[in-house]
């Protein structure tokens, strides 16, 4: 199979996703990826013949628009973080006036559709508009980050991984590396009519709270605590708190559905669209 698009532009490139999202389209077969970085970033990427690094005003549409056009780029991704999120929308309509082909929106999450309130609607609202104006999007949805997630994270802090009871409902968890080579993977094989406006939801491992945190703590040797709440003067407590509660109920599945209120089960996933691949389990990444 030939592969369908050729250029592509970055956005977040610097970031937990970004990245690995950047070192996998550099090892693919794209011709070239272009890194949106901001006018005043300091960041600093490795040399590669692929590679070409724009800086530009990411909230000016016509100068982005022009890069875009500049490059005659097929696809762009965000891989922006929270604060990022509000202004995706600005990126679509920069990407709409290049004529770009495809919309990657910083999703790479728990499922978003559905929602009203809060920064997981902004995601949300990010598709809505791309749709509205008839630029197509691909979300992907993978769940937590098995190596960067508020869980984990707390343990550097506090020195102990915090399960918030009851912990008993599996929910989604997928490696950074993983998440990078399907991006490249789905983007450079797959033809448009798999990627306009298509939902990808994958997985590496699903486990509880409880089964995250009895892995996590044999792996490395750090206590796990059962709490209600997540100790107050710890910076994540919100954070995990909230993420907790809706895990709890269920919802923490990259086959959850928000507008159903159900779980679409395994068969709703997307990891066979990549045959072969021996997805990363949590046992794996942590044992290293």
């Amino acid at each position: 199979m030939t592969n369908t698009f050729k250029t592509f532009a970055l956005v977040g490139a610097g970031g937990a996703i970004g990245k690995p999202v950047l070192a996998s389209l550099l090892a693919s077969s794209a011709s070239k990826v272009v890194v949106l970085s901001r006018a005043d970033s300091t960041a600093t990427f490795a040399s590669n013949a692929k590679l070409t690094i724009e800086k530009v005003k990411q909230d000016d549409v016509g100068a982005v628009a022009a890069v875009l056009k500049k490059h005659s780029v097929d696809v762009l991704i965000s891989t922006v973080g929270w604060a990022g999120l509000q202004g995706q929308t600005l990126l679509v309509d920069a990407a709409k006036q290049a004529g770009v082909q495809l919309f990657v929106p910083s999703e790479f999450g728990n499922p978003t559709e559905g929602w009203t309130e809060g920064l997981l609607a902004a995601k949300d609202n990010t598709a809505k508009h791309a749709k509205s104006i008839g630029l197509p999007t691909l979300r992907v949805y993978n769940g937590l980050f098995i190596e960067d997630n508020p869980f984990v994270n707390a343990v550097s802090e506090k020195g102990t991984f915090y399960v918030l009871k009851p912990g008993d409902k599996p929910f989604s968890l997928t490696s950074l590396s993983d998440i990078g080579d399907f991006v490249a993977y789905a983007l450079t094989t797959l033809p448009p009519s798999k990627l306009n406006d298509a939902t990808f939801r994958i997985e590496g491992d699903r486990l509880s709270l409880a089964e995250l945190g009895a892995v996590y703590g044999e792996l490395k040797s750090v206590p796990v605590e059962h709490v209600d709440q997540a100790p107050e003067d710890l910076s994540l407590a919100g954070f995990i708190n909230y993420i907790g509660k809706e895990f709890n109920s269920g919802a923490g599945a990259a086959t959850w559905d928000h507008v159903q209120g159900k779980d679409l089960g395994t068969s709703a996933l997307s990891n066979g669209l990549w045959e072969g691949h021996a997805w990363k389990s949590v046992r794996d990444v942590f044992a290293k």
